[in-house]
């Protein structure tokens, strides 16, 4: 009985291998946030998919001598052109953020759309000075 567990032992010793090796865990990349440019007073941090993938988050920051903030968003969604348009007020504030929603909601139940392509953000702000600044960015889903 030990002659066999010995023999067992040397068998699964020499055929195993020395080290093991782990697969790395793919993670599905999101759009790269450009990094936070100053662009006149207008810095947007980042601009990322929400982990659920049914929202855009965007984080604004330099808002302070900026006197409005428009932002944009279109994509073809289930089929059809869709989008979100919004503004911020800046009023002193120093930074902000907002979710958009790839979809509509109503009384606490939202419906998402489907097979989003073709995602684009123009965010617009205009300085105190009256400087028009436009950034766009292309959002790969």
């Amino acid at each position: 009985m030990m002659k066999n567990f010995f023999l067992i032992f040397s068998l699964i010793t020499l055929i195993s291998p020395t080290s093991l090796l782990a697969a790395k865990k793919h993670v599905k990349s999101t759009t790269p946030a450009a990094p936070a440019a100053t662009t006149g007073g207008l810095s947007v941090s980042s601009v990322k998919l929400r982990s659920d993938r049914l929202a855009l988050l965007v984080t604004f920051l330099n808002l302070n001598d900026l006197r409005d903030v428009s932002y944009s968003l279109t994509y073809s969604g289930s089929g059809v052109d869709q989008g979100v348009q919004g503004s911020i007020a800046p009023s002193g504030q120093g930074s902000t953020s907002r979710e958009l929603l790839f979809g509509s909601c109503s009384k606490n139940v939202c419906v998402y759309h489907q097979n989003i392509k073709n995602m684009r953000l123009v965010i617009t702000a205009q300085t105190t000075s009256g400087k028009s600044i436009v950034k766009k960015y292309l959002v790969k889903v």
